[in-house]
C-alpha cells in the first residue's frame, strides 16, 4: 500500500442475515463457515479485548499490546489488526479527554499535508470540534510523488509540475532529434500514436522497458507476479503534458513512456452519486512524542527505530511527562492510521457507518469537466469507508500493515477458500449488488480513473480532459490481501473476519466492517526478496483504488504491496516521519 494499498466477495445474503446486516448498500458479507482453526478468535480471548473483560454493545476496546513477542504463525497478526481497529474505533472513554471516537480523540493527533516548505504539523484532535479532512491522491510513490504503472508493469512517480514553466509538447524520435506535435490519437492495443502539422505518424521514441514480473513465493505453496521491491524503490521519475485532453508522460530525456489505459496521475474517487472521497491521517501519542524526541532534522534517520520494547516505550512516556502530556496506552507503541470518508449524504444508510464531523473544502461544480475550488469549506457528517491500521511491534520495525474497509464499498474478484468439512469453495465474481462504488452489474473497465486532482490549480477534472468528473466502477482484484487462488490464507483472514463480526453485540456498527489482511517481514527485517509475508498483496479498494494489480491488462499489471513502497524497518518506513515538525 501507500501508507500507502485491499476485499471482500460478493456471498448470499443470506450470510448478511445472518451477520444482522441490512441489505441497503451492503451487497456482500464474509463467508460465516471458514474450516476451523483458521485464525478464529475464541469467545475469552475476544472479551478480553474489551475493557472489563466483557463484550459490549458499543464497548471500549483496549489496544493489542505490542510490546509482546509475536510467534511466527499469522494468525497472532490478524488478531492485532482486528483489536486496533476496534481499539481506534471505539468510542472515547473519559481517560482520553474525549472525543467521537479512540482515533479522534485528544490522544491522537491529526497530520496535515506538507506545507510550501515540504513540512507537516501534528494537530492535536479536539473533543467536541470537528476534524479537518483532505482532499489529496489516494497512492503516492516511494518519494511520495503521485504514482502509476507503466505498460510493462514499472511504477513511474510524476514530477512536481512548475505552472509558470509547463512542459513543452515536445518528444524524442527515434532519430534522436526532437519534434512538437500536432496531434495525439489512440492507436492499436491503446498506445498513443503522435501525429505533425502533415497529419503523419511522428516515429517517436519510447522507453524500452523490460516487462516487471517476477515470481514472489507464497505460504500456499504457490509463486505469483509481483513487483521487486527495488522495481519501485527505483521508481521512474516523469514529467507530464497534456495535449488535446490527453495526458503524456515522458522521461527525462523526452522518450514516451506507454502507460496502463486510463491511468492518471492524483486519481479522484467519487461515490457512484458523486461524492467526492476525503482522507485524513492520525498517528497516536506515542508516535508524536517520539518524533518530538528528535531534531527537526534527524541526522541518520535511517539508523532510528520506532519503540519496538516495554523499554523503548518507557522512554516516551517519561519524555512526554516531562513536557505536562500524559500517555495513556504506552504498550500499543507507535500507530498510524490513514482513512478514507464520504459525506453521510451519499449513503442510503449513514446508520450503518462509522461517522464523525468534519470540515472539508468546497468546489463549484458548474462546470462537469472542471470542478473549481472556491476557497470556501463546510462542515458536514462524514462517514467511514476505508482504513489502514500501522503500528510498530515487537521485532518489527517494519511495522505491521492491515487494513479494513465497508462492507458495502465495491465487489471482489473471484476467490477461494476452504469451509467446514474441508470443503474447497470459490466464490466467484459478481458485481450486481448496492454498491457504493460500483454500479449494479458493472463490467471491465474496472478501477479505471474518470477524475484527477490537478496538483498546481486544485481543480478535479475529467478524465480524459474535457470529459465530466465521474465516478469509478471499482473492483477489488486480490481480495482478502492475497490473489483469489490462495484458499489457505484466504480462509485464515476470512476466519478472523468471521468470529469478530459474529461475537460483537448486535447493533454495533464496526460489524460492517472487515479486514482485507494484514503484513509484516519474516524476522522483522527490511523487506527484501520472499520476506514479506501475511496477506502481502494488499489494496484497499477506497485508497489504492487505481495501482491494484490489473488482471486484464496485457501483460496483466503485476501485485505491488505495502512495502514496494515502504522498503525500510527505520522511521523511514513511515513516510511522513521526517517531514513532521516536532510537537515543540
Amino acid at each position: 500500500m501507500s501508507f500507502t494499498r485491499y476485499l471482500l466477495a460478493t456471498a448470499c445474503v443470506t450470510a448478511a442475515a445472518a451477520f444482522g446486516l441490512s441489505n441497503a448498500g451492503q451487497a456482500q458479507s464474509v463467508p460465516t463457515d471458514p474450516a476451523p482453526g483458521n485464525c478464529q478468535i475464541s469467545s475469552g480471548n475476544f472479551a478480553a479485548m474489551f475493557e472489563g473483560g466483557v463484550v459490549k454493545l458499543n464497548g471500549v476496546v483496549k489496544p493489542a499490546n505490542s510490546t509482546t513477542a509475536f510467534p511466527l504463525n499469522f494468525c497472532p497478526f490478524f488478531d492485532w489488526s482486528e483489536q486496533m481497529f476496534l481499539w481506534m474505533t471505539s468510542p472515547a472513554p473519559r481517560r482520553y479527554g474525549g472525543g467521537s471516537r479512540v482515533m479522534f480523540s485528544p490522544q491522537f493527533f491529526t497530520v496535515t499535508p506538507a506545507g510550501a516548505d515540504g513540512r507537516r504539523t501534528f494537530l492535536r484532535n479536539e473533543a467536541g470540534q470537528p476534524l479537518r479532512m483532505f482532499l489529496r491522491a489516494t497512492e503516492l510513490g516511494p518519494h511520495m510523488r503521485p504514482a502509476l504503472f507503466s505498460r510493462t508493469g514499472q511504477v513511474i512517480e510524476v514530477q512536481k509540475s512548475d505552472p509558470s514553466r509547463p512542459v513543452p509538447p515536445v518528444v524524442r524520435l527515434q532519430s534522436g532529434q526532437t519534434a512538437r506535435i500536432a496531434d495525439v490519437r489512440t492507436g492499436p492495443a491503446g498506445s498513443l500514436q503522435f501525429l505533425d502539422l502533415a497529419g503523419k505518424i511522428l516515429p517517436v521514441r519510447r522507453l524500452q522497458l523490460p516487462e516487471m514480473q517476477r515470481t514472489f513465493l507464497q505460504l500456499e505453496g504457490k509463486r505469483v507476479p509481483v513487483l521487486p521491491v527495488a522495481a519501485v524503490k527505483d521508481a521512474i521519475q516523469a514529467r507530464k503534458f497534456v495535449f488535446h485532453g490527453v495526458p503524456i508522460f515522458l522521461d527525462n530525456a523526452g522518450n514516451v513512456i506507454d502507460v496502463e489505459p486510463g491511468q492518471a496521475d492524483f486519481g479522484v474517487l467519487l461515490s457512484q452519486n458523486g461524492s467526492l472521497i476525503y482522507y485524513i491521517t492520525v498517528v497516536n501519542d506515542v508516535y508524536a512524542y517520539h518524533r518530538t524526541m528528535q531534531p527537526l532534522d534527524i541526522p541518520n534517520p535511517g539508523s532510528l527505530n520506532f519503540p519496538l520494547t516495554s523499554t523503548d516505550a518507557a522512554a516516551v512516556v517519561s519524555f512526554a511527562s516531562a513536557h505536562g502530556f500524559t500517555i495513556q496506552d504506552p504498550d500499543a507503541l507507535a500507530v498510524e492510521s490513514k482513512s478514507s470518508w464520504i459525506q453521510a449524504s451519499a449513503v442510503s444508510n449513514p446508520a450503518d457507518y462509522i461517522q464523525v464531523q468534519a470540515v472539508v473544502p468546497t468546489f463549484n461544480k458548474s462546470v462537469a469537466s472542471e470542478w473549481v475550488p472556491d476557497g470556501g469549506h463546510q462542515t458536514v457528517t462524514l462517514v467511514m469507508v476505508g482504513f489502514h491500521v500501522v503500528g510498530s511491534a515487537n521485532g518489527h520495525g517494519e511495522m505491521i500493515w492491515g487494513t479494513f474497509e465497508h462492507l458495502g464499498n465495491a465487489p471482489n474478484a473471484s476467490y477461494t477458500y476452504t469451509a467446514t468439512g474441508n470443503v474447497t469453495k470459490t466464490v466467484p465474481q459478481n458485481t450486481v449488488g448496492a454498491w457504493m462504488f460500483t454500479p449494479s452489474g458493472a463490467g471491465q473497465p474496472f478501477n479505471v480513473s474518470h477524475a484527477h486532482w490537478d496538483e498546481p490549480t486544485g481543480k478535479i477534472k475529467g478524465v480524459p480532459n474535457g470529459s465530466p468528473v465521474a465516478p469509478t466502477p471499482v473492483l477489488r482484484t486480490n481480495p482478502w490481501g492475497m490473489p483469489g487462488n490462495s484458499p489457505g490464507t484466504n480462509t485464515q483472514v476470512i476466519g478472523a473476519n468471521a468470529s469478530v463480526i459474529a461475537q460483537l453485540i448486535g447493533g454495533d456498527v464496526r460489524a460492517k466492517y472487515f479486514q482485507l489482511g494484514t503484513t509484516w517481514t519474516a524476522g522483522g527485517q527490511a523487506p527484501g526478496n520472499n520476506n514479506q509475508v501475511g496477506t502481502n498483496h494488499l489494496a484497499n479498494a477506497t485508497i489504492e483504488t487505481f495501482v491494484q494489480a490489473n488482471p486484464f491488462s496485457n501483460p496483466p499489471t503485476p501485485s505491488s504491496n505495502c512495502f514496494s513502497c515502504h522498503g525500510t524497518n527505520s522511521v523511514l518506513v513511515s513516510h511522513i516521519y521526517t517531514d513532521l515538525k516536532p510537537l515543540f
